[in-house]
């Protein structure tokens, strides 16, 4: 089951925009988000900023995932932007992102927000996904992917020591 396309809009998504740095990408999601969650884009930048000082959310490789929780919120909401050069973040490596997937989760719930956020990994570190998302015509052209996107199959868990009986012998 994919879990991104339900949460996107054509109002969601930005493509191509002229974006210098990653605060102004963040500003550019909270304004986006704003119009789509019903919540301050204040409210949103704030929360993408405190969330990215516990940590990176660069994954590398030209893609981000800014993500962050919001007291109120009804429901999780994601907005996508597409930069048309690559944004540094401040990490020690340098870390550059032109697709950010921005996820904002309500304080109390969001009991899904996980699936969201592993459907977006998987399809960010999906080459071909990715490849498709970054050469998209138009925001209807993203969506209609994201949509036509299968989630892969969860791998099973791996074998714990648990899981195999005791030799009495040994």
């Amino acid at each position: 089951m994919n879990h991104i396309a339900d949460l996107l809009t054509l109002e969601c998504i930005e493509l191509d925009a002229d974006i210098p740095t990653r605060k102004r990408a963040f500003e550019e999601l909270s304004l986006l988000l704003e119009k789509h969650a019903g919540v301050g884009h204040q409210e949103v930048f704030s929360a993408l900023l405190a969330r990215e000082r516990l940590g990176c959310t660069c994954l590398g490789a030209g893609v981000a995932i800014p993500h962050g929780r919001i007291a109120g919120l009804a429901n999780i909401s994601m907005a996508v932007l597409r930069t048309r050069q690559a944004v540094t973040f401040d990490t020690p490596d340098n870390r550059k992102a032109r697709l950010f997937f921005c996820i904002i989760i309500p304080e109390e719930g969001g009991d899904n927000y996980l699936d969201v956020l592993a459907d977006v990994a998987a399809l960010l570190k999906d080459r071909e996904a990715k490849s498709a998302l970054l050469e998209a015509p138009d925001a209807m052209a993203v969506c209609q992917f994201i949509a036509s996107w299968k989630a892969p199959e969860a791998e099973p868990e791996a074998a714990g020591e648990e899981d195999y009986p005791k030799d009495e012998q040994a």
